[in-house]
């Protein structure tokens, strides 16, 4: 709007003022847009993956297997995503003890697997844990956690009736961040036991003279809020008073003499965010609110402060499902306040899952019948035993997704935030945002780009990552090395060091435990040796596990259930440890040779000299000064390659041509040519001959004592689960028992295009409550789980 005014010293006034805001306007805006620029910045440069792992139970005994599917996601969109094609999957003890390792090989954002608990573990709780070489560059926060209870029937264990002294933990959460002097707010506060389970309690706010200013209760899972207006110079404490008359005393968090508070509210179909400032300065302030969901920006606005408060408003139905982050940032982009906000998902992955009946007999046929509502759902399924041993079915992929992946610490019961019908719902989880706030990243880094890419995400294959040194231990660079494993299979990799030393090798149908050798050219670089990287993280994630306990009370059931176990293990020990190698391309890595000698075929020399001389037609042989040199004919230009090949032993490059010439042929089974130049990264070699001894093994061979040999453990075979069919008598009738408390997994179901199937499995000699647990997600990220229980009567 435009104002006219008679007086000229008045007119001049205001059109200082009005310069002077248009001034800010336009710094405001400027800044707004660096915000948002490096925010996108962070988002491209930082593709935020999700891993959920369905297992199929959560409780095992030590000799039993854990299987597993691991669901790979956008952690934006939360839809499968096809990025990393490994993760590798752990079991850590409480010490923080890596106990198990399997890397599972990815496609299309899924993958399957399986962990073998040895009897030399403890009984306790374990955290199962799994992530890709790309989360590694970010806290181990954020990677899948996934707390199991382990028990060895081996060990007596130490039972426990009772925990006979309650030990509380308070920790108290102001909204926004700060406590600030004069400024009311919203404080959350989370108690929890010995267990680390919430515990109800009544507790009181006093100050220094112990005047009691705020009384309060928890709603749900020792969870709740208050209001409080601090002061300065004041000391507060939370005194704390359970059922069974326990007190304890916090100290509430500091108070600051200046500083924001910010306080939100749902106003219907809006949510109004108020700011309000205490500060000593006088001036004119401009705030941003900054709100995004997952990375995925939802509004962006910036506001001057009015008698040092400032109110936002925000359009719930522009919200993305999921938790939003509201971050308000003073005038010099630096956050002052935040807060999280869930709005919960509206579209879930339904599964009804209907058998015949609810009883069942031993060795009968049971056949599912499952409804999904959408055909494309990629679904795995369980169904096992449930006693007093097991625990019960929650948490399942959508309350990790929408909740637990985005949230800090541990949440109890997250399932419960999803019950529509409960009223104090919207209550309850508004204190879980409060109380769990969370950032995937620290805006400060953010602002500056400081987020380092240490690891290189596995897009194609896995990565062998290792080191060259020199002599004195200096990580040397632009050094060429290979790498390479004894095997039928004839695969070669070259990398050469960058300036910190590093050497990577993309591996190809990696599968299994193999040798790997890395080495240089000694006749070029022979003072170097290697040092190979753990591929498995060295981060930890700070959340503690829950306290172990056993009951007398399982003290049967568990017998029980050990002996199922064992009985299994020795009757179908073949059939549970089989696996499955993928089917993988079987030619060598140059692909088919121009020339193929089977030694067998032909008259057997005693020396390699003469096999070569004799009937090798594509290689010359040379020898100068005691030094045998081979050369190629290059069929390409009808000439003759002057310099050496790339000569390979059971796929091992070997750059001493004399050892090869002293090799025994009658160790050899094949040997193969190349007769015309070939690329490998950026080396090219004057053909090749490759020689394949019967076993793979080198022949004894002895390699240069500079090369790095080690076992290596690549990808997963996969395990094939076993259940028997009790279609014939001859089954039905069979002596040989069968103790499976895990009647079915399947982690790769698959629906009809009418979003049916039925599925047929067979129940085992054992009897008692069955669980059927099938979870799945959506090619559009609609995620969800349904549980379904039944019972095996003993045969009368």
């Amino acid at each position: 709007m435009k104002y006219f005014i008679c007086f000229m010293v008045r007119q001049c006034f205001l059109s200082g003022i009005l310069f002077c805001f248009n001034a800010l306007d336009v710094n405001a805006q400027s800044t707004a847009d660096s915000l948002t620029r490096k925010f996108e910045v962070y988002r491209q440069q930082t593709a935020a993956e999700k891993i959920y792992l369905h297992t199929d139970r959560a409780v095992y005994l030590t000799g039993e297997m854990l299987w597993f599917k691991v669901y790979q996601v956008d952690g934006s969109l939360h839809k499968p995503l096809d990025l990393s094609k490994v993760v590798y999957v752990e079991v850590i003890s409480a010490a923080k003890e890596k106990m198990v390792q399997v890397k599972v090989e990815m496609s299309e954002g899924f993958g399957s697997g399986s962990l073998f608990l040895p009897a030399s573990l403890n009984s306790g709780f374990y955290s199962l844990r799994a992530y890709t070489s790309l989360m590694k560059n970010f806290s181990a926060e954020f990677y899948f956690h996934k707390s199991i209870k382990l028990i060895n029937p081996f060990v007596r264990p130490e039972m426990e009736n009772t925990i006979t002294t309650e030990t509380l933990s308070a920790q108290f959460f102001p909204e926004g961040g700060n406590l600030v002097s004069g400024l009311k707010s919203k404080v959350a506060f989370q108690v929890t036991g010995s267990s680390g389970k919430g515990v109800d309690c009544t507790g009181a706010i006093l100050n220094g003279i112990n005047d009691t200013l705020v009384i309060f209760k928890p709603n749900h899972f020792g969870i709740g809020h208050f209001f409080f207006t601090p002061k300065t110079g004041e000391q507060y404490h939370a005194v704390l008073v359970t059922p069974k008359q326990t007190k304890s005393s916090f100290n509430l968090p500091p108070i600051l003499n200046a500083g924001f508070v910010l306080q939100l509210q749902d106003i219907g179909t809006q949510l109004e965010v108020k700011v309000n400032q205490q500060s000593e300065d006088a001036g004119v302030s401009s705030i941003r609110m900054f709100v995004h969901v997952r990375n995925m920006i939802s509004q962006s606005e910036t506001i001057t402060l009015q008698n040092h408060s400032a109110t936002f408003l925000i359009d719930k139905n522009k919200l993305a499902e999921g938790i939003s982050h509201i971050t308000i940032f003073d005038s010099q982009l630096q956050p002052v306040c935040e807060r999280l906000y869930f709005k919960q998902p509206t579209q879930t992955l339904i599964t009804e899952i209907q058998t015949e009946s609810k009883e069942f007999q031993t060795r009968r046929s049971v056949k599912l019948n499952l409804s999904v509502n959408s055909p494309q759902a990629n679904l795995s399924l369980a169904i096992y035993k449930i006693d007093s041993i097991s625990s019960p079915y929650q948490n399942g992929i959508s309350e990790y997704l929408w909740l637990t992946s985005d949230l800090k610490g541990t949440i109890e019961s997250p399932e419960y935030y999803f019950s529509h019908n409960d009223p104090q719902v919207p209550e309850a989880i508004d204190n879980l945002m409060l109380t769990h706030g969370w950032r995937r990243f620290v805006w400060n880094d953010l602002l500056k780009n400081q987020q380092p890419i240490l690891y290189l995400p596995e897009f194609r294959d896995h990565l062998i990552k290792g080191i060259i040194k020199t002599d004195a231990g200096v990580p040397a660079s632009g050094i060429q090395t290979y790498m390479s494993s004894p095997s039928k299979l004839i695969r070669v990799y070259g990398s050469r060091s960058n300036v910190r030393g590093e050497i990577y090798y993309e591996v190809k149908n990696f599968y299994g435990s193999n040798k790997i050798i890395l080495q240089t050219n000694p006749n070029v670089d022979s003072t170097y040796h290697f040092e190979l990287e753990d591929p498995f993280s060295r981060q930890f994630s700070s959340v503690p596990l829950p306290a172990f306990h056993l009951s007398p009370a399982i003290k049967k059931q568990l017998l029980s259930r050990s002996i199922d176990m064992q009985v299994q293990n020795i009757y179908q020990n073949e059939n549970i440890f089989k696996t499955r190698v993928p089917r993988t391309d079987s030619s060598s890595f140059y692909g088919t040779a121009d020339e193929t000698y089977y030694l067998n075929d032909y008259t057997r020399f005693p020396v390699m000299e003469e096999v070569m001389r004799e009937y090798v037609s594509g290689v010359m042989v040379r020898k100068q000064k005691d030094r045998f040199h081979l050369m190629v004919l290059d069929n390409v230009n009808k000439t003759l390659f002057q310099e050496n090949p790339l000569v390979l032993l059971d796929g091992v490059p070997i750059f001493d041509i004399n050892k090869i010439m002293a090799l025994n042929p009658l160790k050899i089974q094949k040997l193969e040519v190349l007769d015309r130049r070939y690329f490998l990264d950026a080396l090219i070699f004057p053909g090749i001959v490759s020689y394949s001894t019967f076993d793979s093994d080198l022949g004894g061979f002895d390699l240069n004592k500079k090369n790095l040999s080690i076992d290596y453990e690549g990808l997963q075979e996969r395990r094939e689960f076993y259940a028997p069919h009790y279609d014939d008598q001859r089954m039905l009738e069979s002596r040989i028992p069968d103790n499976r408390s895990l009647l079915y997994w399947n982690p790769s179901l698959t629906i009809n295009n009418k979003g049916k199937q039925q599925i047929e499995f067979f129940t085992s000699d054992l009897y008692g409550k069955f669980e059927i647990v099938i979870e799945g997600i959506t090619g559009k990220g609609i995620s969800g789980s349904s549980v379904h229980q039944f019972e095996v009567k003993q045969d009368q």
